[in-house]
């Protein structure tokens, strides 16, 4: 039985074919197939389009700040593309979705080829709210060599590409870099400069490139400074709850760490987690750290 997703095909010159793919002049692909909405890649605007990448094993951090720049980007009506990969790719598309904008996956095998297999969901969340694209053809399995290839389809779809974390050398660096050969903005998410996952990031900034503190930042860049405000807005928080948000965002992550910076009991602390939680204004792990989100109280 074949479930696999039908698939629709544009060659250099046809209609519909991304301009920006043709900055990449003889690298340009000659056919790009595509599952999902093909009007989305038809009508793509590079100008509103951010390329996202990084690590396939992140930090939680790098995972938490994907996400949220994928949400907030797409919800401020950016397309946003990355490689569906493990670890920061997967992290953008997701928050992208939960953003209600559309995403853009640019694989390695053919388009009807799930890779990697675990991200199955994924990818039909994708091809819901958007488009998964190669110029593989149908049915071809990824190999090694095919990803580096690919990147440069990547960095060529968008006006910015994103760096939240990469070792050195990465996948993401190449895309970087191909992207800085075409004029494209490049952008990297700074991290500790003990971790050697965000050694690829900081080694960008410290050449030049901007560091993204937030997506205002992508924003900024892309459209111009306060075009777009990229800040969501929350529910009003009483003062206990605001002073709990503000000791997370300080660097109190679990909850006993917590009730020891606050003085509360540790029962009360937990409670006040969970109630910001459920509000949107932090997150929690599988570890049980919680971290401050992006989400604003109101003015």
């Amino acid at each position: 039985m074949n479930d696999r997703a039908p698939v629709w095909e544009l060659g250099q010159g046809e209609r519909g074919y991304p301009r920006s793919l043709l900055h990449l002049g003889d690298d340009a692909p000659g056919q790009l197939f595509g599952c999902g909405d093909r009007e989305l890649v038809g009508g793509l605007a590079m100008d509103h389009t951010v390329t996202i990448v990084g690590s396939r094993r992140p930090s939680s951090y790098g995972l938490r700040v994907a996400e949220e720049l994928g949400r907030v980007l797409a919800g401020a009506g950016l397309v946003v593309v990355s490689g569906m990969a493990r670890g920061i790719d997967a992290a953008a598309h997701r928050g992208a979705l939960a953003g209600g904008g559309p995403t853009i996956a640019v694989l390695g095998g053919g388009p009807d080829v799930v890779y990697p297999a675990s991200e199955r969901r994924l990818y039909s969340d994708i091809l819901r709210a958007g488009a998964a694209i190669s110029e593989a053809p149908p049915g071809r399995r990824p190999e090694s060599w095919s990803f580096p290839v690919r990147n440069r389809i990547m960095a060529a779809l968008g006006a910015m590409t994103v760096v939240v974390e990469a070792a050195q050398p990465s996948g993401s660096l190449i895309t970087a870099r191909k992207a800085l050969e075409l004029g494209r903005g490049v952008g990297a998410v700074p991290g500790p400069v003990t971790s050697r996952v965000s050694e690829g990031a900081n080694g960008l900034i410290a050449d030049g490139a901007p560091p993204i503190r937030d997506a205002q930042d992508v924003l900024d860049r892309l459209l111009g400074v306060g075009m777009t405000e990229a800040g969501r807005r929350g529910p009003a928080l009483e003062t206990s709850l605001a002073r709990v948000a503000e000791l997370v965002e300080l660097g109190s992550r679990s909850c006993d760490g917590l009730a020891t910076a606050s003085g509360m009991a540790p029962g009360e602390a937990a409670v006040a987690l969970a109630r910001l939680e459920l509000l949107g204004y932090v997150s929690v792990d599988a570890d049980g750290r919680y971290a401050r989100t992006a989400l604003l109280p109101p003015d």
